[in-house]
Order: C-alpha cells, then sequence, then structure tokens
C-alpha cells in the first residue's frame, strides 16, 4: 500500500485506489512536538474512510526536532519509526475495513499496539511520554487497544474489591466492597452506587478508596486498599477521577497527576481549587473559572479526536428539555478557535447551575477518561433536580460502557439509586459505633422512588417530614374522617394510607 504526506488542511485525491494519507496536523505537545496525524484511506471502490488520529514518533529524535523525518512517500515506515492511534475508535474503524487492511496500514505504519516488540523500543522514548501518550495511557494500549488492533474484542468482564481501614469512631471491623463490570449487561453494571443517610460515612469512605490508589505517602492501615484476583493492584485503573460539587465537603483534593510513567493518573472536577505546596486553603472557583475549565476541556476534546464520544454524551443529556432546547453540540459548529471559544464560554455561560456542572462534568470526563477508568461521583444529586440527575447517569453510564470504565457513586437520591441494578449498589448504615454495609433486599433498577426511600432509611423515614403531622393528627383526632377534614383533603394516596394504618393501630392499643 502507497502512503503518501500531506500539509495540513490539504484535500486527499481519490484517483487512485487502495492507498492512504497522513494529513499533516499542526497541534503541538507542550510546545515540544508535533507528531498528530489524520490517516484516511482510500479503497478499492475509490471511497475515502476517515480513520482518525495517529501520532507518529522516531527513535533518537534531536534536540529542537518537533516532528519525526518521515520520508513524503512511502510504503512502509523503517524501523526507526513508530506511531500508535490516539483513540480506540482509530482501531475500530480499521477492524470494519477487514482483517487485511487494517493489519497492512498498522504494519506499514509501525503501530505500537500491534506489535509489542515496537512498542519495547519505543516505549522509552521522550516523543513517545511527551506526545504519543499524552492523551493514551499504557494501560490503554496494552489492553483495549492491543486487543483492537489484533482483531479482538472492545471490552472485557473485571472484577475488583475495596478493603477499608477500621472506620473512625466505630467498633466495626473492615468493610469490604465488592465490584464487577459485565460487559452487554442489561441493565449496565459499569455503575456502583454507595447510598445511606447523612453522617454514615459515605464521603470518608470514597476519600480513603481515592488515596488508596493515587497517594504515595498512605498505608493499608489509613486508607484501605483495592485487589483482584485477576490483576495486580498497580494495574487494576488507568487512571482516577474524581468528581464533587460539594461547598461543604472539608477534605482538600489531593493534586493532579499527569504523568504516565509515574503511576495512576488523576484528575480531579469540581468546585475547590487545588492547593499548591503548603499555601493555604483557596477560595472555590469562581462562575469565570469554571467556564474557562469547560472552554479549555473543550478545545481538548476537539484536538484529541474525542468530539464524537463528547457528541454522543450530549445527545443523551437532552432528554432534559433545557439541553435539547439550547443545542449545546451547535458549538461544533465553529471552526475558527478565537470564534469557537467565545461561543463555546457564551453557552456555558447561560446555564443554570445545575446545567453547567453536568455539562462541565460530562466534558471533562470525556477529556479524562480511557479503558479502566475509575471515576468517583460524590452526592451528584446536590444541584440537580430528579430528571436531570436521571439524564445525566444514563449519559454517564453510556460514557462509561464506551470507555470500558466504572464509576461509584456516594449519594443518598433513591433516583440515582433507581438507575442502577441491585448487584451494583451497597447499603451503608451506622448505629452507635457499629458500622456495616449490605446489599439490598429490593430490586432497584427502575423501582419506585418510595419503595426504595423505605429500603434505604426506613423507620428514619417515618420520624420526619409529613410523617410527623400525621402522627400529630391521629393524637389529636378520635377517627381517620375527622383527620382528614383537618387537613382539608389535601392528602395524597400514600398519605392517606398510612393514616389508615396509625388509627388502626391505636385501636387496637386502646
Amino acid at each position: 500500500m502507497r502512503f503518501k504526506v500531506l500539509p495540513a488542511g490539504s484535500m486527499c485525491s481519490v484517483e487512485q485506489s487502495n492507498c492512504a494519507y497522513l494529513i499533516t496536523d499542526n497541534w503541538d505537545d507542550w510546545f515540544e512536538f508535533s507528531t498528530m496525524y489524520t490517516l484516511v484511506y482510500i479503497d478499492s471502490n475509490k471511497d475515502k474512510n476517515i480513520i482518525g488520529s495517529t501520532k507518529i514518533g522516531q527513535l533518537n529524535m534531536a534536540k529542537g526536532q518537533s516532528r519525526p523525518s518521515i520520508p513524503e512517500a512511502f510504503e512502509k515506515l523503517d524501523e526507526s519509526f513508530f506511531s500508535v492511534g490516539q483513540d480506540d475508535s482509530f482501531y475500530e474503524v480499521l477492524n470494519e475495513l477487514g482483517e487485511d487492511i487494517r493489519n497492512e496500514i498498522l504494519s506499514s505504519l509501525n503501530d505500537i499496539a500491534l506489535s509489542e516488540d515496537i512498542y519495547n523500543k519505543a516505549i522509552n522514548e521522550r516523543v513517545t511520554s511527551i506526545s504519543l501518550l499524552r492523551s493514551v495511557s499504557h494501560t490503554s494500549i496494552k489492553g483495549q487497544f492491543r486487543r483492537l488492533a489484533n482483531g479482538g474484542a472492545r471490552l472485557s468482564k473485571y472484577s475488583f474489591s475495596y478493603n477499608s481501614p477500621v472506620m473512625k469512631g466505630t467498633d466495626s471491623d473492615r468493610i469490604k466492597l465488592s465490584f464487577e463490570v459485565i460487559p452487554e449487561s442489561n441493565p449496565p453494571t459499569n455503575i456502583h452506587v454507595l447510598i445511606g443517610r447523612n453522617g454514615v460515612g459515605k464521603t470518608h469512605l470514597m476519600n480513603n478508596m481515592i488515596s488508596s490508589l493515587i497517594d504515595e505517602n498512605t498505608t493499608p492501615t489509613k486508607v484501605g486498599e483495592f485487589s483482584s484476583k485477576d490483576q495486580l493492584a498497580g494495574e487494576l485503573f488507568s487512571n482516577v477521577v474524581s468528581v464533587t460539587f460539594s461547598a461543604f465537603d472539608e477534605t482538600e483534593p489531593l493534586s493532579e497527576k499527569k504523568d504516565k510513567s509515574t503511576g495512576i493518573q488523576f484528575s480531579y472536577v469540581g468546585l475547590k481549587r487545588v492547593k499548591k505546596g503548603d499555601e493555604k486553603s483557596l477560595p472555590p472557583k469562581s462562575p469565570v473559572i469554571l467556564k474557562n475549565e469547560f472552554v479549555k476541556s473543550m478545545l481538548s476534546c476537539k484536538a484529541g479526536g474525542k468530539i464524537e464520544r463528547w457528541k454522543r454524551a450530549v445527545d443523551k443529556l437532552e432528554s432534559d428539555p433545557v439541553f435539547a432546547d439550547i443545542n449545546v453540540a451547535s458549538i461544533l459548529n465553529r471552526q475558527d478557535e478565537d470564534e469557537f471559544k467565545d461561543i463555546a464560554g457564551r453557552v456555558f455561560k447561560n446555564l443554570s447551575s445545575g446545567h453547567k456542572i453536568v455539562l462541565l462534568t460530562i466534558t471533562r470526563l470525556v477529556e479524562t477518561m480511557e479503558e479502566r477508568s475509575l471515576v468517583f461521583l460524590d452526592e451528584p444529586e446536590a444541584h440537580l433536580h430528579p430528571p436531570l440527575l436521571s439524564a445525566f447517569v444514563r449519559s454517564l453510564s453510556d460514557l462509561l460502557i464506551n470507555r470500558n470504565a466504572v464509576s461509584i457513586i456516594a449519594t443518598h437520591s433513591p433516583v440515582v439509586l433507581q438507575e442502577v441494578p441491585r448487584s451494583c449498589t451497597w447499603k451503608l448504615w451506622r448505629s452507635g459505633y457499629l458500622s456495616k454495609v449490605e446489599r439490598l433486599e429490593t430490586e432497584s433498577f427502575g423501582e419506585n422512588v418510595g419503595i426504595l426511600t423505605r429500603e434505604v432509611f426506613g423507620l428514619e423515614n417515618t420520624d420526619s417530614g409529613f410523617h410527623n403531622l400525621l402522627d400529630d393528627a391521629v393524637n389529636k383526632f378520635e377517627d381517620y374522617d375527622s383527620a382528614v377534614q383537618n387537613f382539608n383533603g389535601q392528602l395524597g394516596i400514600e398519605a392517606r394510607g398510612i393514616l389508615r394504618a396509625l388509627f388502626l393501630i391505636k385501636r387496637n392499643q386502646s
């Protein structure tokens, strides 16, 4: 197969069949390397197939050399060059073209996902760590990319568990939580939920989970540890993303880790600003800072070939009428970068606080998530009304499936609970000095919110809210009809049922 390198912005000729073009992309990584190319294949019918973005590196690149010195035309790159696709969709499109075409293209470009030998030669090159691996990880290359490059299945089953330290202020043993992700399952199993009332320790448990993976200065005795029968703990996840928009959580977010060569990457999405060194706590991010974060993340998604994934995620959000009306995806119609940033900023600025949080979170997740990412979300319901919360959870689930990733959500919302199956839920409860976790007794996916509320909160639910007014009415009046009249008939079906039951108990006790 003949390959030809074209300047940025060039159009591909379709006069010759069974050939490929590498269109130069001027995107640079950290002002040091420019290695990105868009691969286009002209098939035997002279149809144009846009494969996607790949980055090409070269062994022993000279200081100041930003681009590999590949020839303008070639049939196969020599052994000094190597490449890697920048998204799993790159390999999926090649698979759609057939095994022979896929193998010929990847072999000609010395793809490091296809060849472990080439991977081992290239992995320690500076251009690899700075540029080729800027948007992908070792885990993705050796996992999903390699499976796809060899024609394998896209997803794989995986399971893991977390053993907590002894929880502070309790007499409880270590808590053990197990998690399992099953490809193609329905309902999906990529979202797992920790649910319980305020004060049971959900956020504390989640912060320990994050620290056990990211904080190199702590120990399992202090924060617990993850484990798996199938893999080493250090290879369980390619990166960790923490999402929390709570204004009252006093825990300082850990510093982001972007260097893939030093362990698991970490990204933080939220209101707090990360401290540097010993500086004092900073005030929360302003609306302007959050807007700029969104615009920057959108540009990163656009440059990294992740726009189709972002469009799919936003499309899932459009079950919410506000997102449907504003047509967020119209941002992508702007090609000029300054105009793009201006429109993206204006769209974000005009959203409500809840819609801003959802859009920023989804965009940052598209930017940062990879195969086997672990995403933590702490009480996403805090700023979202129930329909928007449901739309967000469904969009998140679809994105997780797309990336073969998993999320753990700490919540006290039955709306979140009804979006996941019972096998993906853990109920946390605490009584005095005793803490415990257990599965729900009720199947949760699609269950009535009231039933789930009673399942999780039990008697606590009957000691608050309208239940107190019903108790007062039973103590004050002699019969059901008098109590209903006291409420001017303004009682729902459930309230009437509870009231009848309370009067029956009162009669039996008298």
